[in-house]
């Protein structure tokens, strides 16, 4: 991406095969979706949460097969609550987030640490 705004940082615009083949490095990394699962509700669900002071996260997965994922800014309060208290919030996020998990037959949550 620094190729493409350089070439516009001068007086002179300068378009170069190297910023050509950046553009659309660009391109195919914008317009291709993530390869994800459809949810097996038969199978054990993995959720992965991870929190900081900003932050939280969790990804949804089976089998190490990507089902969704979730993340969301916390504000000013919930920035000040302890990482235990952010890692508890960021799980139940991802539960709430995915709420037709109450039908399946088991749940594995992990935390990073």
């Amino acid at each position: 991406m620094a190729r493409i705004t350089d070439c516009v940082k001068n007086e002179k615009f300068w378009w170069t095969p190297a910023i050509t083949k950046t553009f659309k490095e660009v391109i195919k990394l914008t317009t291709e979706a993530l390869v994800m699962r459809l949810t097996d509700f038969l199978k054990t669900f993995e959720v992965i949460c991870d929190a900081s002071g900003l932050v939280i996260g969790g990804v949804l997965s089976q089998k190490n097969h990507l089902i969704a994922y979730f993340s969301e800014k916390l504000n000013d309060a919930r920035g000040r609550y302890s990482t235990y208290d952010n890692e508890f919030y960021a799980v139940m996020q991802v539960l709430l987030y995915r709420r037709q998990l109450s039908a399946t037959t088991g749940i594995c949550v992990v935390f990073e640490s």
